[in-house]
């Protein structure tokens, strides 16, 4: 029973508008890291898109050459 809710709710997770979004903007390197921020919103940013559903903790997603840049900047 639990394990189908856990199934259930990450499918739902992973077919969310947001996530949508993000895979479509993302550069498909597969590394990332947790982040905390003062308040971010999820979008499209300079920094690139902000996937940020708790508002303070985000994944971020690294760069072609592995480094991390900023997070939720304008």
């Amino acid at each position: 029973m639990i394990e189908g809710l856990l199934i259930f709710a990450t499918v739902a997770v992973f077919n969310s508008d947001s996530v949508t979004e993000f895979r479509e903007n993302s550069n498909h390197n597969p590394v990332y890291k947790f982040v905390y921020v003062d308040d971010c919103d999820t979008g499209k940013r300079t920094s690139g898109y902000a996937l940020s559903p708790t508002g303070r903790l985000m994944l971020k997603q690294a760069n072609l050459d592995g480094t991390f840049g900023p997070v939720c900047t304008d």
